[in-house]
């Protein structure tokens, strides 16, 4: 039953990504088989196929149990045991949303410090657990920023802090 949660939940955000995929500007003089639109398409496909795979691969065990109590949980339950995963997706979908209005290295510094947090098991979240995640955090954050923008040429958006 997880693993059919987590291929449902894969192959829609696939899906959804491999749709968004079109929307990619593919530049002039781009007439060779690979464009912009390329690698964003494979990674897509190759995440639908894996997902596909999982959910049949799930439905096959599923069939073949003879009902253990782990195959009788329902959704939430499953959702519950698997609390990290769905914090990770709930916390990507938002850095993804908030990036434009609030800016790359404010929503970066959230999101890493927010994923260190919900990975770490509760009883090893301290003080100096939450310093190191902090400073973790502003260090890549800045240092992305500065490397995309100074060196690599790449536009990242500043949201708030213009």
């Amino acid at each position: 039953m997880k693993d059919l949660v987590t291929g449902i939940v894969a192959g829609a955000f696939s899906a959804f990504y491999l749709v968004q995929t079109s929307g990619i500007k593919i530049f002039g003089g781009a007439t060779a088989g690979v464009t912009a639109q390329t690698i964003p398409r494979l990674w897509g496909g190759a995440l639908l196929l894996l997902s596909i795979i999982l959910i049949l691969r799930s439905l096959l065990a599923m069939r073949r149990a003879k009902g253990g109590d782990d195959e009788k949980m329902g959704v939430v339950a499953v959702l519950k045991e698997r609390r990290e995963v769905v914090c990770t997706f709930v916390l990507l979908i938002l850095y993804a949303v908030l990036m434009k209005p609030v800016g790359f290295i404010i929503m970066s510094m959230l999101y890493v410090y927010l994923q260190v947090w919900v990975l770490t098991p509760p009883e090893k979240r301290t003080k100096r657990m939450h310093t190191v995640a902090g400073g973790l955090a502003v260090f890549f954050s800045v240092g992305l920023y500065f490397v995309f923008t100074k060196y690599l040429m790449v536009m990242l958006p500043p949201g708030i802090l213009k």
